[in-house]
């Protein structure tokens, strides 16, 4: 298949030249000076999968000089981004294309689905952390576990998932497909809510996190805030409970990526819009609709948005 990349930053800059390396035709397309050295000098990606040099890459800023149409668009832009973008993609995709959602957070499906349909919608959960290192080089920080595919609708032949899932794994991105991508988001989303904006508050990686009691507490009552906005919502999480999601956070999840610096701490320190409206402001927004609390969520959402007012 061939692959458009919209957003090639440190997750997009991963995905497409993984593929790039290993033959697959990928082309990226962003907005900054990272893009524009890789049109000059090429990507170069360097961490925990090797170092990794493409000294030429189709790439373009912006959409303008783009043409032709592509099999698979890897959306890896900020969760505010997605309606815009998706609607600057629809010139480039076919009937058949699928979208993949690259993305953190809740909303971005919804989004995708409203300009192309359920059936083209595609979700993955990402559990691996990259970076920027500086414009041409994007590093693999930390990884979790295998990045997860799948439909949220259910109704897409598991034959043009499984192309793309072989074509990761043939590049060095560990991957499988699932079939309850909902389950896997979600559970995903509770890791971000509980490490992402914690680190960005108190700007220390997330090992910090364990490190002092009173904020494990706060981990806990995030966690079982989201538990119960889910339960209301009639979410089903691959967890009996928020108690053993917890213990799972502390003991599997936290160790690997203990010095991964979160996105939205990156996000702040440029002075960008972070993605909280899609994590914990849209626990909040839920809780609200369904009448359940959320008070801790509300509240690192509030600092947050006050961080991005001060940074800007």
């Amino acid at each position: 298949m061939n692959y458009l990349v919209m957003g090639a930053g440190a997750l997009g800059s991963i995905f497409g030249g993984m593929l790039a390396k290993t033959g697959y035709p990928v082309t990226f397309v962003g907005m900054d000076d990272h893009l524009r050295t890789m049109q000059s000098h090429g990507l170069t990606i360097t961490g925990l999968w090797g170092e990794h040099t493409m000294r030429k890459v189709s790439a373009y800023y912006g959409t303008q000089d783009l043409s032709g149409t592509y099999d698979v668009v890897l959306l890896c832009v900020k969760s505010y981004l997605t309606s815009a973008v998706i609607r600057q993609t629809l010139p480039f995709i076919r009937d058949d294309s699928l979208v993949i959602s690259i993305q953190n957070g809740l909303g971005n499906w919804e989004a995708i689905a409203r300009e192309i349909g359920w059936n083209r919608t595609i979700g993955a959960r990402i559990i691996f952390g990259a970076e920027i290192e500086s414009p041409g080089r994007a590093r693999v920080t930390v990884y979790a576990d295998k990045v997860l595919l799948g439909s949220p609708c259910r109704a897409l032949p598991d034959k043009r998932l499984e192309q793309v899932s072989q074509e990761l794994n043939a590049s060095g991105i560990p991957t499988e497909i699932t079939g309850d991508i909902e389950a896997a988001l979600w559970a995903k989303v509770l890791y971000n809510c509980a490490l992402n904006p914690l680190g960005a508050i108190l700007n220390q990686p997330y090992g910090f996190l364990l490190t002092v009691d009173e904020i494990k507490f706060v981990l806990y009552r995030v966690i079982c805030e989201i538990f119960d906005v889910a339960r209301a919502k009639g979410v089903h999480l691959p967890y009996a409970s928020s108690d053993e999601y917890f213990s799972v956070l502390v003991e599997k999840q936290l160790p690997p990526t203990a010095t991964h610096r979160s996105s939205m701490l990156q996000d702040i320190e440029k002075g960008r819009p972070t993605e909280i409206d899609a994590l914990n402001g849209a626990i909040s927004i839920y809780g609200k609709e369904l009448h359940v609390p959320t008070p801790t969520n509300d509240l690192i959402g509030a600092i947050i948005k006050g961080l991005e007012a001060k940074t800007r």
